[in-house]
């Protein structure tokens, strides 16, 4: 016990003369009593750690007491933070309060010095800075001619056991790039294939997302912008309507001026494509998927008068590729199909298997009668790179009256393979439709699946599939909302096994109520490994 007590007294001997030799004979306090200079943290911990996230700006302000006469200084710096090693400090500022953006996630520390040039103390802090846009929704929004970019984090197990409210960051693309336009967006796309490197194949990935004016090719992790491509620069006064896949490169389209911007993603530049230049259709609807392993895309050009949808077929004596559509085709009346009707929608059905254990995946149209104000629904087939031709799977008259519940123009369609039903939307409200032998039911306008309130419209509506390999474990149902009132966008996901007539309006999986202006594209983004 004498020995513990002689121990302490003879620290605080120490202590005090190391103090006092940091103190200038001739200082203010040479001779008088030091002033207290302090710093508290949460719990009194050594090093706290507070977590941010990646895209957003790190604000701390230490707690500092001081019973002094002098001016205190401060001086922040940061340095990285790995398996609780410190590394090197890059100075950041000399402002009382921290602020700082990092240019990717991870651990880091931000190292506090504060002196009133007599007397000074030290304080590290642990900033764990979560990878945000690493996996989770990219959810694209407009409003008045300016984009706003939103991504809605999937949490971690440890968020979700720690309580942490899911991350909703809106106008992403500007917080992680400095003088980047906010143009409207048009679209985005994760492309996927696997390239020679001179003695393997290796897996390529980008992130393309396609602006009014511009192709953003992205860090899918970060989304810091690695390659942009101004439209102008191609296609003088070009603005896009539409992103479209032509197998793994983006389409930048205009449907008014019939114009286009070809993006090449392997070395990522822009130009226009001879065979593009020719095209002038009405409508292109672009249907990507997973077909077993390989990302596969099937185009939809359909030109609007007289009704017609187009494909290319391969010649296999020439190997050479021609035009051939829909007016070829004919009903069990000899008459061609959708003659004198207009367009509803324009969809991917279910895939109809083949004999080589895999999937083919029709285009069905939705279309009207001009003469009469019949639906019809048409299925067509022979799409990919060795179609030789359209076949006609099934082509049947929709029983409708003036309460069937019809699909809103050119929306967008989701089919599900898995529970083998077709959803769509009008208004504030989502249908089912069902393949019922060479046509569809649908529903009259009070069988809805789900209905949002009278101030809501669907704006969007996709799916997202839950894969292990080729196969397809679940599948989720997301809709976009748009509150006329508030004039702000919500996004929902539902499991879609819920999503039935005979049970209308189930609980979602998730809810982001106003989390984004008016939603045109909402794409789940995977992890993508370094």
């Amino acid at each position: 016990m004498k020995y513990h007590n002689i121990l302490k007294m003879a620290c605080a001997a120490i202590l005090s003369v190391s103090v006092v030799s940091c103190i200038d004979d001739e200082s203010a306090y040479g001779g008088d009593v030091l002033p207290g200079l302090t710093v508290t943290v949460p719990g009194d911990a050594e090093m706290p750690v507070y977590n941010f996230s990646y895209g957003e700006e790190c604000e701390l302000t230490p707690d500092i007491k001081y019973d002094g006469p002098g001016t205190l200084t401060y001086e922040w710096s940061v340095g990285t933070y790995n398996n609780g090693v410190k590394g090197a400090l890059e100075f950041v500022t000399n402002d009382k309060t921290f602020r700082y953006s990092f240019p990717s996630g991870g651990r880091y520390y931000a190292h506090l010095v504060v002196t009133d040039g007599s007397v000074g103390i030290v304080q590290d802090y642990e900033l764990s800075i979560n990878r945000t846009f690493e996996q989770g929704f990219m959810v694209l929004s407009n409003k008045n001619g300016v984009g706003n970019l939103v991504f809605i984090k999937d949490p971690t197990r440890e968020e979700i056991e720690d309580g942490i409210p899911v991350t909703v960051m809106e106008n992403c693309l500007q917080r992680v790039n400095d003088n980047v336009a906010s143009d409207p967006l048009v679209g985005a796309q994760m492309i996927s294939w696997y390239d020679w490197n001179g003695s393997t194949s290796v897996g390529v990935n980008r992130l393309v997302l396609c602006t009014e004016k511009q192709g953003l090719y992205l860090n899918p992790n970060t989304f810091v912008i690695v390659s942009a491509i101004d439209f102008d620069d191609v296609t003088p006064g070009f603005k896009a309507e539409r992103l479209i896949l032509d197998a793994t490169s983006p389409v930048a389209w205009n449907s008014s001026d019939k114009r286009h911007v070809k993006m090449n993603s392997k070395y990522m530049f822009g130009l226009e494509d001879s065979e593009w230049k020719t095209f002038d259709f009405d409508f292109i609807s672009s249907n990507t998927y997973m077909s077993g392993l390989n990302q596969t895309t099937d185009n939809y050009f359909v030109k609007r008068d007289p009704l017609a949808l187009y494909s290319k077929a391969l010649d296999m004596a020439t190997w050479e590729y021609s035009w051939v559509n829909s007016s070829q085709l004919r009903d069990k009346n000899d008459k061609p199909v959708m003659d004198n009707c207009e367009l509803i929608v324009a969809f991917r059905g279910e895939g109809i298997p083949t004999q080589y254990g895999t999937n083919t995946y029709p285009c069905y149209i939705i279309s009207r009668s001009k003469s009469d104000g019949r639906l019809f629904a048409t299925g067509i087939s022979g799409f990919g790179g060795y179609s030789t031709g359209q076949v006609l799977e099934s082509h049947g008259e929709i029983a409708c009256n003036a309460s069937t519940a019809i699909p809103a123009a050119d929306s967008f369609v989701v089919p599900s393979d898995m529970y083998h039903r077709t959803y769509y939307y009008n208004g504030n409200c989502v249908y089912v439709m069902l393949k019922s032998g060479d046509t569809f039911t649908l529903p009259s306008e009070s069988e809805s699946c789900l209905r949002y309130s009278s101030d809501e419209e669907v704006t969007y509506m996709g799916i997202n599939q839950t894969r292990q390999g080729s196969q397809t474990l679940a599948e989720d149902l997301l809709v976009a909302t748009y509150n006329k009132t508030t004039s702000r966008g919500s996004v929902y996901i539902y499991n879609m096994a819920d999503v039935r007539t005979d049970n209308p309006n189930p609980t979602p999986k998730a809810s982001y109520l106003n989390c984004a202006d008016r939603i045109s594209f909402i794409m789940y983004k995977s992890r993508i490994a370094n």
